[in-house]
């Protein structure tokens, strides 16, 4: 596809991270934003290559992890801020059987291994309690999402890049661009629906809090996670909703977050009256949690889907925006299998 120009629709962290995509290749684009409520407004930005559930790591972790610290750095270059920030993670193990499946996956130099270590006894923070130990992610971090996409939006803005304009999929390709790359989020549900593509909105809060006493330099995970970001200053999450169409801070995520987050401290709890901010987004995410990127139709080759990151975008968007811009500009590569929208078989080009 000849593609000289393109439209981004959605200027949260999708489009934030096309557009640098795109400047990098040398495309001409423009980067829509019509105000909506969108998951990065109040994303956390952390990043772990594990999943915890069953410890694994995270699908093409490594690649995830190079690519995204490249991208975000260059960011940072550009934009003269802070965006990336190394925090190793703890995890509190909830039981004496996961401890000895953490242990197995060392053992046994398991693919997940490469990410995970042990910890002895008592080698955390005096405030954290672990009955059944705890391990350590040395790659694990946060990225600050609030300012490299206020601070990205102030750079394209400049260049007269940048537009407060909506769009939806009726409005068809507008006049002057080549093709349209959706990074709409949620707001994309109905139009993706039309091709049997579901966009699931997962509610998440998060609490950020003064806290006058030390929690150490380490995110403490214990399926609620507590992460110093600054000085005397802690974010607690996530919480996880499907039953909600529209992002609502709810109060009595306040106690459910706080007591989750307490059962790993010893005797100086989280209270509300250290609560600065409480936030809620909606997370776009995919039936399998994995994102949606491609053409959905040959009817209207101009139009590719960039969607469903999830709760782990700040890792896997760098690498996942790159495969966009490699469909709009590469007729021949094709979209790794696992992120394509004919992997559901509710799919339909019509």
């Amino acid at each position: 596809m000849n593609t000289k120009r393109v439209l981004i629709v959605g200027d949260g962290l999708a489009g934030t991270l096309v557009a640098w995509e795109l400047m990098d290749q040398g495309i001409e684009f423009n980067l829509w934003g019509d105000g909506s409520p969108a998951a990065s407004d109040v994303a956390a930005g952390m990043f772990n290559p594990v999943s915890f559930r069953r410890i694994l790591p995270v699908w093409h972790a490594q690649e995830h992890l190079n690519t995204a610290r490249k991208r975000y750095q260059s960011c940072e270059n550009l934009l003269g801020v802070q965006l990336w920030h190394d925090v190793a993670l703890l995890r509190i193990f909830p039981d004496g059987a996961y401890a000895a499946q953490w242990n197995e996956r060392i053992a046994e130099e398991h693919p997940v291994s490469s990410f995970i270590e042990r910890c002895n006894d008592g080698d955390w923070h005096d405030s954290i309690v672990a009955p059944f130990g705890a391990g350590r992610i040395r790659d694990a971090g946060w990225v600050d999402v609030q300012t490299l996409v206020e601070k990205s939006r102030e750079f394209w803005q400049k260049e007269n890049s940048w537009s407060s304009r909506h769009w939806n999929l009726d409005d068809g390709c507008p006049v002057g661009f080549d093709a349209v790359v959706d990074c709409r989020g949620v707001g994309a549900k109905s139009d993706l629906l039309r091709y049997g593509l579901e966009v699931r909105p997962n509610q998440g809060e998060v609490l950020t809090l003064e806290v006058p006493s030390a929690v150490g330099v380490e995110t403490v995970n214990n399926v609620t996670w507590a992460m110093p970001i600054a000085a005397g200053k802690v974010r607690i999450g996530s919480t996880y909703r499907w039953d909600l169409m529209e992002a609502q801070v709810l109060e009595a995520s306040q106690s459910v977050l706080l007591d989750k987050a307490n059962a790993a401290r010893v005797d100086t709890p989280f209270t509300r009256g250290q609560i600065t901010e409480h936030r809620a987004g909606l997370r776009p995410a995919s039936p399998d949690r994995r994102p949606l990127v491609g053409r959905v139709s040959d009817d209207i080759p101009w139009y590719v889907v960039c969607n469903g990151w999830g709760t782990r975008g700040v890792l896997i968007g760098p690498r996942t925006a790159a495969w966009t811009i490699r469909t709009l500009l590469d007729d021949a590569w094709e979209v790794p299998a696992e992120v394509r929208p004919d992997r559901f078989r509710t799919f339909t080009k019509n």
